[in-house]
């Protein structure tokens, strides 16, 4: 009898190279998912980071019936002219919250009786609590983990939420083209150098923005990525220089600094305009910003959180900053 030769079940060159295309395929069309799962578990943890910073707020005006100044003088204590860039040696409220958040170790070594990077207390200084990264005050979607401020306060860790401290008058003489309300109806609800009961906030906790995200510092970016030279030639505002081949933010980037809230002016879609009707995602000096696509995590003075987009309106978003501006809220989350 003749012998049976089986066929060999190999695969042929061209079965080879059609699995690879096939599994090539498969991983293209994976990754974004995977991308966008990660992305979706960054913004969730920077909206957790909202509410703690919200709850931890809640804690404090409970214990002192009132929420803190978004900025204040140190206790008891003149700051003195000869301090440098002397508008920022005030405390913050990222500090007076310090117990709330689970840091009482830092707070047992912060002297509040000093300015906020004080150095001449030993062994334990303000400037070493305030150099220490703390991971609550980073989003996570941020570029770069670990950031210190390369300029204002050398060394001190970033940190990407601060307060919205008030509306400024041009962005109702300007961009919107009404009559500035005054000082009391701009104000946001962490105003500064004053207590701040929650009764002050007649337009409703629930209606009023007291914490944001600003994302990102020191590096400096816009709508447009991160600023270069060419958009610098553009930028009309005061509030960046160009220091160590690096453009920053001239108010600092550490989260105990008290310029880490800011003011409302608005920009223009591409962030390098100042007083403009981009709210949000602008540019992330002086303006929330986020990583997060289409709109960035707040803070309301309820205690809940939001995902605001950025395209929100401009009237919209000035009557969720100020608390007491008596308008009737129009926007919806």
């Amino acid at each position: 009898m003749g012998t049976f030769r089986q066929k060999s079940q190999g695969f042929t060159l061209v079965e080879l190279l059609v699995v690879i295309a096939i599994i090539g395929i498969l991983i293209g069309m994976l990754l974004p998912a995977v991308q966008q799962v990660r992305e979706a578990a960054r913004r969730t943890q920077c909206l957790n980071n909202v509410r703690q910073l919200g709850l931890a707020l809640h804690n404090y005006e409970s214990a002192n019936m009132a929420f803190p100044p978004s900025r204040s003088a140190p206790d008891g204590v003149t700051i003195p002219a000869s301090v440098g860039a002397g508008k920022t040696a005030f405390q913050s409220w990222t500090t007076l919250i310090l117990p709330n958040i689970e840091q009482n170790s830092l707070a047992s070594l912060f002297d509040y009786k000093k300015i906020w990077f004080d150095n001449t207390t030993s062994p334990n200084t303000n400037l070493a609590v305030v150099l220490t990264q703390v991971d609550l005050f980073q989003c996570p979607s941020s570029p770069t983990k670990t950031r210190v401020d390369p300029l204002h306060v050398r060394g001190a860790a970033a940190g990407d939420y601060g307060s919205l401290n008030e509306v400024k008058e041009k962005v109702y003489t300007i961009v919107l083209g009404v009559p500035y309300p005054g000082v009391q109806a701009a104000s946001g609800l962490l105003a500064k150098f004053e207590k701040n009961p929650i009764g002050y906030c007649i337009d409703g906790t629930s209606n009023t923005i007291f914490t944001a995200e600003s994302a990102g510092r020191p590096e400096v970016h816009t709508a447009r990525g991160r600023m270069t030279a060419s958009m610098f030639a553009l930028y009309d505002d005061d509030k960046v220089i160009l220091s160590g081949g690096q453009y920053v933010p001239v108010d600092g980037t550490g989260w105990a600094d008290p310029d880490c809230g800011f003011s409302v002016n608005g920009a223009s879609n591409d962030g390098l305009k100042k007083h403009g009707p981009k709210m949000i995602n602008a540019i992330n000096v002086s303006e929330p910003f986020s990583f997060h696509a289409g709109g960035a995590s707040f803070g309301m003075a309820d205690g809940s959180v939001h995902y605001i987009v950025d395209t929100i309106d401009t009237r919209s978003f000035v009557e969720l900053t100020t608390r007491e501006g008596g308008e009737v809220n129009s926007y919806r989350f």
